[in-house]
């Protein structure tokens, strides 16, 4: 397939370019051809190109992409593609890496280091900050209350180089940008049109004096004169007590009609009040305008220096024991590359070696990641790819300014709008839709295909309405379970109808089928009821097929909860709460009424692993006799083999094969397997492991679930897991949902401080 005019000037582009690239434009196999450019035009080596990205997944595919476009335009290029497998077709960190591994010195890290994965880095540094925070100093708990230093450095450690830049902040540094952001809100509040129309019909309508709604129309007259009046001068506290009582200013059904030229003139002066008012309040970052300094500031200039000090004190003592312990994690990996690249020589060294970037992805950069770049690609060919609109790693201190600030200094900006994932009636409902929510962000795109592949709506939206005649109002739960069936409904009618839908291999139209359909959610939670209830229906006499194919953490599933409570038991047969899990899971399938005859006939004082031994019901000596050879082999064996034993001894994997979702179930188990084989490093004793996996659940770290892929299958997963993907069918449920709020205690920015 030929490259779009749009890929193919993006692509040949002479100089550094940066791209902006809706979804679906096809910015990997426009990539590709950018790298073709670069190996065809200045002559260069693949070894001398970096193309990165943010995943490892997304390297190894572009990687393959990359491939197969120089297969296809250059195969007498032998020397190219073997050059390829050794090219740097990377994530950040990886390069980061190699730079930390060809500069230890220079880096400061021991030269046989070992990086840890995200997860593991998250688990060693909650030990290692805990061991730090008991070692402070007791005059800065004198300051700083331990909840909030402990909150505030988990917060610091995230992007510590960022962190440090911040804690030398001060109000000299924000209040200037609070002030300058308050008076640009004023001046586009009264230049707006509609500001500027409320105030001419209320300035030019009057009623007599003494009337209530005249009394109403001066007084807000004269909040605005006050407004307008000190609007270079936002602190002043006369526009401030002004500005507070303008979007507080209470009108009410009030005035007399012949107190005015006629009934509609004093219905207009009081609705465009009314309006005037909302308007104001609800302008964007109208809330900005009303912050003021205060006591909490006072209180947060006062205790930074502690913050300062007590920053210094825990990076250290984890930045020493990783030296001792010889490994690093991913922040590390980053912030020690760019000290070796302080180094004039290494990044001369570099400056030789790699002369063309290509960066996908680069509204998900950290600032970090920014300096790293501007380190590495003075007087180099860079390409930039990334949109605004899909930043989705926030929480990892992404910052699309870093991708803004980048694009405005490269003045050469291409947009790609073409998306090949749909048709133009579909992408003209999309545009509609979110231009006025994504304003400055939207981006108009195009729909591939002119012609849908079956009759309108494109777009449909539905909503659960309970009964009106139901007494009672029905639960959240209630209503998820009527949206399942609606979806269940929806999804049966269109595969016995067989809608069509456009299929990109053959592009033809074809009946659609299971594999063409994906319900995302916000959150995996609610993807159970979905599932349970689609894999209730059939179609031609068969279950219609459905795959969690990922989503969510693996430390909520059920399956990594049996594992979990059979370890505890292992650790600790006093476990009385982790034991009766397993009774009750799939490895023995216990029923609660056989529990609860249990204990109803056994002596109080006795806890369950002797109640159990005590007894001479057949089921419960066979189990105690597997919990035991269990326990008998946890000094022998460690714990990923016990899990393995005891699916062997119990059959759990059997058992769970045969329930619903039985695919996704079995790699759920197979993943906490893996990662406990993972925790073992170290140290193979079942406690400790316990304790490890105690701290990750305590901690709420998210341990990806093993990715399924859903063959001819109903997907189901969330729209962050969904990132990439498309399907000719999407449906998004559970939108009342409530987001949870973020109440993090510590927010910090490296230019404006803490």
């Amino acid at each position: 397939m030929a490259l779009t005019p749009q890929q193919e000037q993006a692509a040949r582009s002479p100089n550094s370019v940066a791209i902006t690239a809706g979804a679906g434009t096809g910015k990997t196999y426009m990539l590709a051809g950018r790298y073709l450019f670069h190996l065809q035009t200045p002559n260069l080596s693949p070894l001398q190109i970096v193309a990165m990205t943010f995943t490892d997944k997304a390297a190894i595919e572009l990687r393959s992409r990359i491939r197969q476009t120089v297969k296809q335009q250059a195969p007498d290029r032998f020397d190219w593609l073997a050059e390829l497998e050794a090219a740097p077709i990377c994530t950040f960190h990886s390069l980061a890496a190699r730079i930390c591994r060809e500069h230890p010195e220079a880096a400061g890290v021991p030269a046989d280091f070992t990086p840890l994965d995200e997860w593991e880095g998250q688990l060693w540094q909650g030990e290692q900050m805990a061991i730090a925070l008991d070692q402070l100093p007791s005059e800065l708990y004198a300051q700083i209350p331990y909840s909030l230093m402990k909150a505030a450095m988990e917060v610091f450690l995230r992007d510590p180089l960022s962190a440090e830049e911040a804690l030398q902040r001060s109000r000299a540094d924000w209040w200037p940008v609070l002030q300058k952001v308050q008076e640009d809100v004023i001046e586009t509040l009264l230049n707006d049109p509609f500001w500027q129309e409320a105030q001419i019909i209320v300035s030019q309508n009057q009623g007599i004096t003494g009337d209530k709604l005249e009394t109403v129309r001066q007084a807000g007259l004269t909040l605005i004169e006050t407004i307008e009046k000190y609007q270079h001068d936002v602190q002043n506290e006369d526009f401030q007590v002004a500005f507070q009582a303008w979007i507080k200013f209470k009108v009410g059904n009030i005035g007399s009609k012949q107190n005015w030229a006629d009934e509609q003139i004093l219905k207009i002066v009081r609705r465009t009040l009314i309006n005037w008012r909302d308007f104001t309040k609800n302008f964007p970052n109208s809330d900005l305008v009303t912050v003021q300094w205060g006591e909490l500031d006072e209180q947060i200039e006062a205790i930074l220096p502690a913050f300062r000090e007590a920053f210094k004190f825990v990076r250290d003592f984890i930045s020493n024991a990783k030296y001792r312990q010889r490994i690093l994690d991913f922040n590390d990996l980053e912030i020690h590359a760019l000290q070796a690249l302080a180094d004039p020589q290494i990044q001369d060294y570099y400056q030789h070696r790699w002369q063309a970037f290509l960066i996908d992805e680069f509204q998900d950069t950290s600032p970090t990641q920014g300096k790293l770049l501007q380190a590495l690609t003075q007087g180099k060919t860079l390409t930039l790819v990334g949109d605004e609109k899909q930043s989705i790693y926030g929480f990892r201190r992404a910052d699309i300014q870093v991708f803004q600030q980048w694009r405005d200094r490269l003045s050469n900006t291409i947009p790609l709008s073409k998306s090949f994932r749909t048709h133009e009636p579909l992408i003209k409902n999309i545009n509609q839709i979110f231009a006025p929510i994504l304003a400055d962000l939207h981006q108009d795109l195009d729909g591939d295909r002119l012609e849908p592949p079956h009759p309108g709506p494109h777009v449909e939206s539905f909503i659960i309405v309970p009964d009106a005649d139901s007494s009672t109002k029905p639960n959240a739960e209630q209503l998820r379970q009527k949206e399942a069936q609606h979806i269940a409904d929806l999804i049966q009618q269109m595969l016995q109808e067989k809608c069509l839908i456009w299929d990109k291999k053959t592009r033809e139209h074809r009946p659609i089928e299971p594999r063409d359909i994906a319900i995302l959610a916000r959150t995996w939670e609610p993807l159970e009821v979905y599932g349970q209830i689609l894999g209730d229906r059939q179609i031609d006499g068969k279950p219609i097929p459905v795959l969690q194919a990922g989503g969510g953490n693996l430390l909520d599933t059920r399956e990594a909860k049996d594992g979990i409570a059979l370890l505890r038991f292992l650790a600790d047969g006093r476990d009385d709460i982790a034991l009766v899990a397993v009774l009750r899971s799939p490895f023995f399938a216990w029923s609660d009424r056989l529990l609860l005859q249990l204990r109803q006939a056994a002596p109080d004082d006795q806890n369950w692993w002797q109640l159990l031994q005590a007894s001479d019901h057949e089921t419960v000596v066979e189990a105690v006799e597997i919990l035991k050879d269990l326990r008998k082999n946890r000094s022998l064996d460690p714990p990923s083999r016990l899990l393995k034993q005891a699916d062997r001894l119990t059959g759990y994997t059997a058992v769970i094969a045969n329930l619903p979702n039985a695919q996704r179930r079995l790699a759920d188990w197979q993943g906490l397997v893996d990662m406990v084989r993972r925790l073992e490093a170290g140290s193979k004793e079942t406690f400790i492991v316990v304790r490890r996996l105690k701290r990750l659940v305590d901690k709420g770290i998210e341990i990806n679930r093993p990715p399924l892929e859903a063959g001819n299958a109903i997907t189901l997963m969330t729209i962050h897991g969904a990132k990439g993907l498309e399907w000719s069918v999407v449906i998004v449920p559970d939108l009342s949902r409530k987001s949870q709020s973020d109440h993090s205690p510590i927010r910090f920015d490296p230019q404006l401080g803490v």
